[in-house]
């Protein structure tokens, strides 16, 4: 009996030192969803990287906002309750789990920029600033150079990472009274680093093309396994001292693409997967891991309106219906989602920055093709304590020029 007892203590155990707490499921069953929905509508062409918390932290602090049909919609959405002040308590607990620099590198900044002719309520401003962290500041929307240049200055002013990945002309504030950005960087190392020296050139072919990438090598003791119910296996990349930050790595099974592996992911917890790799690294220790990951960087630019619609997302972008009555006087409603994210992972670890609103990306060549990678696979960087996806990709083509 008491090998069976140990194994029941040792699974509650590492169940309880998750934080699996109702807004933290909210949280990531939005993420999957948003991550599964964006890859679906966007096509197969062009492979794709989000930054689902980023998302869903900015529409939490507009549905605190909402009102009538339109908050109706946006609680049913995000499964939020009837108490608002417990909704904001509980963001603030997940924000302080989420992003904790320790080991890591995570800045995350918020700002609103609202029309000095927009009438918006003063709590309001006050509540997004004290509780959702955001930088408000009004400007004068009939001036739209003066306004893009003051707007800039603030941008640069919190973050200098924010000056190569967005931009904002004139032209953004005419037919607008409000704009909303959220920018998330994060640059962390591997727990175990990859030798450079390892890494060799892969080629291979499709059809009559030939294509390469750098793929970087390793063999080390990892959390991984086979899961069935995902058609694919599951490795665990931690980050920093305490793996308090980890990429899983998502390989389909042979016969399986990615899109059906992602899929699956709507129906198998992401907490079910990560208990899966600890008890069974506590049961029967890491397995020694054989990492093939190539060194790539991908710049990805994505509008999300199509992905929240499906999601049930309505009326918020209906100008006759969307009712943010708690926030302004005045008829307000969600033009566009857009977000631009840029992922950089090398031997020693992994860089990412996002913005959100996102702009027409400056690139000097197009490519020639596209053609499928030998391996393609799905990967997420997470806070794990929470099983919050700070940014979700996939890995399935390079562009040939």
């Amino acid at each position: 009996m008491r090998p069976f007892i140990f194994l029941i203590f040792i699974i509650f155990f590492i169940s309880a030192s998750f934080g699996d707490s109702g807004f933290d499921s909210m949280s990531t069953n939005f993420s999957v969803k948003l991550f599964y929905l964006t890859h679906t509508l966007q096509g197969s062409d062009l492979d794709v990287v989000i930054s689902p918390y980023t998302v869903w932290s900015l529409l939490m602090s507009m549905a605190y906002e909402s009102a009538g049909m339109t908050w109706e919609e946006v609680s049913k959405v995000f499964s939020l309750s009837e108490n608002r002040s417990e909704i904001v308590e509980e963001f603030r607990k997940l924000r302080t789990s989420v992003l904790v620099n320790e080991g890591t590198l995570i800045n995350s900044s918020n700002f609103l920029f609202y029309d000095e002719h927009l009438n918006v309520h003063s709590d309001s401003i006050r509540r997004l600033e004290n509780d959702f962290r955001f930088t408000a500041q009004r400007l004068n929307f009939e001036a739209p150079q003066l306004a893009a240049d003051s707007m800039l200055r603030t941008l640069h002013s919190h973050s200098a990472n924010i000056r190569n990945l967005i931009r904002i002309g004139a032209e953004d504030f005419v037919n607008s009274t409000m704009i909303m950005c959220n920018c998330l960087s994060f640059t962390a190392r591997w727990s175990k680093p990859f030798n450079v020296s390892d890494t060799s050139r892969d080629l291979y072919r499709d059809g009559n093309v030939k294509g390469g990438v750098n793929m970087m090598y390793m063999k080390a003791q990892l959390r991984s396994s086979n899961l069935e119910s995902l058609h694919a296996s599951v490795t665990e990349l931690p980050y920093g001292d305490d793996g308090r930050y980890s990429m899983l790595l998502v390989r389909p099974d042979s016969g399986h693409d990615v899109g059906g592996v992602l899929e699956r992911l709507r129906e198998v917890s992401l907490w079910d997967i990560l208990i899966n790799l600890r008890v069974g690294a506590v049961l029967f220790g890491e397995r020694e891991v054989e990492v093939k990951l190539p060194r790539f960087a991908i710049n990805s630019r994505v509008t999300l309106n199509s992905p929240l619609f499906n999601m049930g997302l309505s009326n918020v972008f209906d100008r006759s219906l969307a009712n943010f009555n708690k926030f302004a006087e005045d008829k307000m409603y969600i033009g566009d989602i857009t977000q631009r994210v840029t992922v950089d992972i090398t031997e020693s670890g992994t860089t990412v920055h996002s913005t959100t609103p996102a702009y027409a990306l400056q690139t000097t060549r197009t490519p020639a093709k596209r053609i499928p990678v030998k391996e393609p696979f799905i990967f997420l960087i997470m806070e794990t304590y929470s099983a919050t996806i700070l940014f979700g990709g996939i890995y399935s083509k390079i562009d040939l020029y």
